[in-house]
């Protein structure tokens, strides 16, 4: 077995070195496995904010698993930060007058609210009360919290959002509010109205069907609504002049926001796992947008009505879509470096390798029914240095090939394409670089 295993690997470094000494040597593969599905764009400044707290030794108060059904905090106690990892019969905290305390985190607890007495922590900067049974967020809870800067209920049972009293004329400071995974169905913009110098809002992974009334967020700069149900956004009237991150995807919407181009700083939108069937590119006239996320819907026309569309579009994805036809012929966007149109109906795609020469590697065109005919008149170098698809699990392409060097060929179709299916199990042979279906 030693000798056989030795024969191997002396096989495949012969191989690797005529590899790397042939003409070919640029031509990148890709193997066709289920990572190169479509994902849905990650957070940009909000993140998990509990990843972010500094743990400082001799000043923190840590159980890993807390067994009683009360906690207290007294006031003479000196812990400036509480950990309780999980704590399942948790229901009750008493939190006595402590200038000290600046962080409470609680995981996996009984608890169905948040605790009345945590005014008596007047210096509290972050609270995460997370994976636990709370069922309502009252926002005057926090009027006495001068100082709260993040709150994180992720994991609860929220339905509602109890705004201020109505003689209450304060705003409260808080930075970053994480309530992603509740029940919300709703979402009460009048109660965010006292958030004015909110930064993050994530509500992720709750049951939102519609946001009724105009967000005003002076400060907001990333709004997350992933995985809920809204099934039609307008954004006729939102405040949101700091927004740069706006996150949909995972919702039920069969057209593209309306309106959202007045909010001109977005950086990144993800409309990705949504029903859209159209999107006018024209839509995204804004000086800022580098990233376009419209993978995995159900497109089958992208358009451009404009004459010369010029924008500063750096990443544009539209994956896993029904597009038979993409007209690029008017695009101008100089600043593109990743296009992938992987896992569509496309057949060519005009001057795509002259337009955009930026691309380079990240010009992701596979599983597509590619024209042997608009192939051909690719240059040659273009086809060879660039990475377009993945080796074949096939001897021989089912339907055409384009040869690009000795062994080296692009899988491609003719004029009636034949859709082609390969398993991924399938012993992978040949050095084909493209292959579709």
């Amino acid at each position: 077995m030693t000798v056989q295993r030795s024969r191997y690997l002396l096989y495949f470094v012969e191989l690797a070195l005529i590899l790397c000494s042939t003409a070919v040597q640029s031509i990148t593969f890709m193997l066709c496995t289920t990572g190169n599905q479509a994902k849905p764009l990650s957070s940009k400044v909000c993140g998990a904010d509990s990843s972010l707290i500094p743990v400082i030794k001799y000043l923190d108060y840590t159980v890993h698993n807390y067994s009683a059904a009360t906690f207290t905090v007294q006031s003479n106690d000196t812990y400036v930060m509480y950990f309780l990892q999980k704590a399942p019969l948790l229901r009750y905290i008493y939190l006595q007058h402590n200038v000290n305390v600046s962080l409470l985190h609680i995981e996996h607890c009984s608890l169905t609210g948040v605790p009345k007495t945590i005014r008596n922590v007047p210096n509290l900067l972050r609270l995460a009360i997370k994976s636990c049974r709370i069922r309502h967020l009252d926002l005057n809870d926090f009027v006495a919290l001068h100082s709260l800067y993040s709150v994180d209920l992720t994991n609860n049972r929220i339905v509602t959002i109890t705004e201020l009293l109505p003689a209450s004329d304060l705003v409260l400071p808080i930075n970053r509010l994480y309530l992603a995974n509740n029940s919300l169905t709703q979402l009460n913009v009048r109660a965010l109205g006292a958030l004015t110098d909110l930064h993050c809002l994530v509500l992720e992974g709750n049951r939102i069907e519609e946001v009724n009334r105009p967000i005003a967020l002076p400060k907001l700069e990333e709004l997350s609504l992933r995985n809920n149900r809204i099934k039609q956004l307008n954004c006729t009237g939102w405040h949101l002049p700091a927004l740069k991150y706006l996150f949909c995807s995972g919702n039920r919407l069969s057209a593209a926001p309306t309106e959202w181009q007045s909010m001109w700083r977005i950086e990144v939108l993800d409309l990705s796992f949504n029903r859209l069937h159209s999107f006018r590119m024209d839509d995204i006239y804004l000086t800022q947008l580098h990233a376009l996320n419209l993978a995995a819907n159900q497109l089958t026309s992208v358009t451009t009505p404009q004459m010369h569309f010029r924008v500063p579009l750096a990443r544009l994805w539209l994956a896993q879509n029904r597009l038979p036809v993409l007209d690029i012929s008017r695009w101008d966007m100089p600043n593109l470096w990743e296009l992938d149109v992987a896992h569509n109906r496309l057949t060519e795609l005009a001057d795509v390798f002259v337009r955009f020469p930026n691309l380079a590697p990240m010009m992701i065109l596979r599983n597509n029914q590619w024209s042997c005919e608009w192939l051909a008149g690719v240059h040659p170098t273009d086809l060879r240095r660039k990475n377009y698809g993945c080796l074949s699990t096939n001897q021989t392409c089912p339907a055409g090939k384009l040869t690009v060097a000795d062994g080296s060929w692009i899988c491609c179709c003719n004029q009636n394409p034949v859709r082609r299916h390969t398993a991924v199990g399938e012993q992978r042979s040949g050095r084909s670089i493209f292959s579709s279906h």
